[in-house]
């Protein structure tokens, strides 16, 4: 617990007080302490670099070749939860035939919020609506003004990672639909390239620290076994990580 102040503390002495956006990052349930993803995703680049220049151009492009369809859809599937994956895993997924399944990612991506929130109160990079009178943003305001690493994407890549360890099957489907939602955050205009970079590498790296810890290893077998019972698929895989649909 005093490391993670600590880290915190370190943060904010480097990048100044805390903005009164800046929220308490949640309470950890599997980690021992919160990681410090300032030192593991490449910081953003500087406003008006010629990085920044190709980040903003990436939203803009996105933004110029979205479809009325792309865009109804990425607005109806804005609000994050696992069951995004529905479209994967057949309607069978879902909250109420779920109970140990769907209390295992709250407390999961309880973990990760703490890590996301830690990471943005330090980075503090602005989304492209405030960056560029350009950009055209969708779906309404954002709850914070901050993108980077994009929470979204940390959500549901780590999602996707934890799904297709429990449903290998559809392992390629799985990461496909992350990867379309996560194009749509930067389609409706709420988050750079970048961000979502960072929100790919912060994913994959909290739900391999997870990984390492014994409770969520045993959280994580309960949670599999109950969701391969309620879709219908057998106890063991029989073709681990294969791209093929059931």
């Amino acid at each position: 617990m005093l490391i993670r102040f600590a880290t915190m503390a370190l943060l904010i002495s480097v990048l100044g007080a805390a903005p009164a956006w800046a929220q308490p990052a949640p309470k950890l349930t599997y980690l021992d302490q919160v990681i410090d993803m300032t030192e593991l995703i490449p910081p953003p680049p500087p406003t008006d670099s010629e990085a920044w220049k190709e980040d903003l151009a990436g939203v803009l492009e996105a933004q110029e070749n979205r479809t009325d369809a792309q865009v109804r859809r990425a607005l109806a599937q804005k609000t994050l939860t696992i069951y995004l994956f529905d479209e994967v895993l057949g309607p069978q997924f879902n909250a109420r035939n779920l109970p140990v399944t769907e209390a295992f990612f709250q407390r999961m991506q309880g973990d990760a919020r703490a890590v996301l929130v830690t990471a943005k109160n330090a980075i503090q990079r602005q989304r492209p609506i405030a960056m560029s009178k350009l950009v055209v943003q969708l779906g309404g305001t954002p709850r914070l003004p901050t993108g980077y690493p994009s929470g979204g994407t940390v959500f549901t890549t780590s999602t996707a990672i934890l799904l297709a360890k429990m449903i290998p099957e559809k392992r390629f489907e799985l990461h496909e639909r992350n990867r379309e939602y996560n194009a749509n955050r930067i389609m409706i205009g709420e988050h750079f390239p970048r961000d979502i970079r960072a929100g790919e590498i912060a994913g994959t790296v909290v739900t391999h620290a997870l990984m390492g810890k014994p409770a969520f290893v045993r959280d994580l077998e309960a949670s599999r076994a109950e969701l391969r019972q309620v879709l219908g698929y057998p106890a063991e895989p029989d073709l681990v990580g294969s791209v093929k649909s059931k």
